[in-house]
């Protein structure tokens, strides 16, 4: 079923929208940032939650329990890169604080490496009194040592979620410059929503323009894109490599 609002958003005639969407970019980027070899190699796998939540919760053969377990884990890992705390996650998982302090003590033993670096770069922080993105864009976070505790708390949070989308954002940037420069320039960009950047292209250019769009790992070997086309946005398929 078309998605209400995309399903409004049509290609002119003769045209195809062309989108490529950047896989699971805030978790990659905070394990390459954190080293983190646990969550290094259950990215490998294809499966970031699923790995996940095999690591929180172990095997089982109930195929709704793992759709359920995988669920859960896919909350805690976008919780940890947004800043949650137990009381958000409770909300979240609409349990309670005792089993959403759980959750969070069991995803901290799943990568204790990336709450470690976490720690880390809000100690640099507060001694900075900002954060760099990962390609050295600068945001000032002065609230680190204010006097009122609830906002440090704040702004401890907003730390690594500014190392981490900061330089995500960065990453869809530069694909985008790497595009425009490669690609026909009688393809249009049209929109660039959070991880997604979509074109609208001329019919007969389409093959040349994925085939192009295609050769983006070598330039972001470890952000692989997912291609998608079609013509209106809310419909569109995805295509293999190759």
């Amino acid at each position: 079923m078309t998605d209400t609002l995309r399903g409004c958003i049509v290609a002119e005639p003769g045209y195809t929208f062309l989108g490529l969407d950047a896989s699971q970019l805030e978790l990659r980027v905070l394990a390459l940032l954190s080293q983190d070899k646990r969550m290094l190699l259950d990215l490998a796998t294809g499966d970031l939650h699923m790995a996940t939540a095999l690591r929180m919760f172990g095997h089982t053969d109930d195929a709704d329990l793992i759709k359920k377990r995988r669920y859960d884990a896919k909350q805690c890992n976008f919780a940890v890169v947004y800043g949650a705390d137990a009381y958000k996650l409770a909300q979240m998982f609409e349990c309670s604080l005792e089993e959403a302090e759980q959750f969070m003590a069991d995803h901290k033993a799943a990568y204790p490496r990336m709450y470690e670096w976490m720690e880390e770069r809000k100690a640099v922080a507060r001694e900075l009194g900002y954060v760099l993105s990962m390609f050295g864009r600068k945001r000032p976070i002065p609230n680190l040592t204010s006097s009122v505790w609830k906002l440090r708390e704040d702004a401890e949070r907003e730390v690594v979620n500014t190392e981490v989308q900061g330089t995500a954002i960065d990453i869809i940037k530069m694909a985008m410059l790497v595009l425009r420069t490669v690609l026909d320039k009688r393809i249009r960009l049209v929109l660039n929503v959070h991880d997604e950047i979509l074109w609208e292209c001329p019919d007969e250019l389409l093959p040349v323009a994925i085939a192009q769009c295609q050769e983006l790992p070598n330039y972001f070997p470890d952000y692989p894109f997912k291609l998608v086309t079609g013509k209106i946005y809310g419909e569109m398929k995805e295509l293999e490599h190759g």
